[in-house]
């Protein structure tokens, strides 16, 4: 078994070339990203550099001259064996040469046999664990395992679609694989949940997340939406008193829309605003982003939960959000029961991997993305066949 590594621009590259040279039954080891050679090179993106582990007899140039490591070694050690017995035959030399051209034959031949089992004592270990993390595809397979590497979507999640494609691709063989792969990964997403009023019926809707992830502005367009489009009678509690700059960009959208707005310092005035707000159809309130082990926010976010119930909570977060973040954010406020995930900044990205891996770790259904800045426009319901069809087919 060698290892071979290849620089790309993306995992598709690298697989394509992998499998031209080393076949398909050559496994990725290894990823990491590693900077371009030369200073014209300084500001232009990293290439990734994939590591293969392969098996040289099993390459396609090695099938296509029907040679095998097995085969030339035999060959090599029968070669070794009749030089060294027509050498001596020549020779003529005394016994003493005899023997000791014999002992280095038997210690030479013995060192193989040795090489022969630690060899194949390793190639069956590769092997039960090439078979037990599902390494082991088809090329269609891998390919499209290739694709979803480089859209962003977790390892583990695209080896795990991977593994369940290839095994209904064995049950059935005439099956498109990009149709198989978006079929399961559109099992693996919740029905999209937008926000519904019902007539003669008040709705409170909680806006919560971290800092910086356009929790305000999405709020305001959802604002805009139900008060423009759907004439319903929209109200606004405002609760994050930190940022002064937020509560006039608030308060601006609020006058132009005709919207009331109520600013909130203390959880207890919480009741007296919505016996106020009592006429309004809908009631978006807005929250301040909490930190990490911030447990003075958390129990003023239990408050306001407690005291107003909402039938909604939106958990916003960012699509350009690395996952570890997004675990750190997502376990943040796990002390939340029940909420929908709205996907935000997702015209910051060209990724969607982002969102499969923002619904498998949340295991909640998706509410809305938003697609930019623009008020009351750049925001829509989640569209899975759309994230899903842009991860797969690009």
């Amino acid at each position: 078994m060698q290892v071979k590594r290849y620089h790309a621009e993306n995992m598709k590259q690298a697989m394509d070339t992998a499998i031209r040279e080393l076949g398909s039954d050559a496994v990725m080891i290894a990823q990491s990203k590693v900077r371009r050679k030369g200073l014209k090179n300084l500001f232009r993106k990293p290439l990734l550099e994939v590591q293969f582990a392969y098996d040289p007899a099993n390459t396609p140039m090695a099938r296509k001259l029907n040679l095998s490591y097995t085969s030339e070694r035999e060959n090599s050690m029968q070669n070794t064996r009749s030089a060294s017995a027509n050498a001596l035959a020549r020779s003529g030399d005394s016994d003493k040469r005899s023997n000791v051209s014999t002992e280095q034959l038997e210690r030479f031949d013995a060192r193989m046999n040795s090489f022969e089992v630690v060899l194949t004592d390793f190639l069956d270990k590769f092997a039960y664990v090439k078979r037990d993390i599902t390494y082991d595809y088809s090329k269609e397979v891998l390919k499209i395992l290739g694709k979803l590497i480089d859209e962003q979507v977790r390892e583990e999640l695209a080896h795990s679609i991977a593994k369940q494609a290839e095994q209904l691709l064995k049950q059935q063989p005439d099956a498109d694989v990009l149709e198989v792969v978006e079929h399961l990964m559109l099992e693996e997403f919740s029905r999209p949940e937008p926000i519904l009023h019902k007539k003669f019926t008040q709705k409170v809707v909680l806006m919560i997340g971290p800092t910086g992830v356009g929790k305000t502005t999405s709020m305001v367009k959802l604002a805009t939406e139900f008060s423009v489009k759907q004439k319903k009678n929209v109200g606004i509690i405002n609760t994050d008193t930190y940022r002064i700059g937020a509560q006039e960009q608030l308060q601006t959208y609020a006058d132009i829309l005709g919207i009331p707005i109520h600013v909130v310092y203390q959880a207890d005035e919480l009741e007296d605003v919505m016996e106020q707000m009592s006429d309004r159809d809908i009631i978006f309130v807005d929250t301040a982003g909490k930190r990490p082990g911030d447990e003075q926010h958390k129990d003023d976010l239990l408050n306001i939960v407690r005291i107003l119930e909402p039938e909604d909570i939106l958990l916003c977060l960012a699509a350009t959000t690395s996952f570890s973040s997004i675990k750190e954010m997502v376990d943040t406020y796990g002390f939340v029961d029940d909420y929908k995930v709205m996907i935000t900044k997702l015209d910051e990205t060209k990724f969607r991997g982002s969102i499969f891996n923002i619904n498998w770790y949340t295991q909640k259904p998706l509410a809305y993305v938003t697609t930019g800045q623009d008020v009351p426009d750049d925001i829509e319901v989640a569209d899975v066949e759309s994230i899903v069809k842009a991860i797969v087919r690009g």
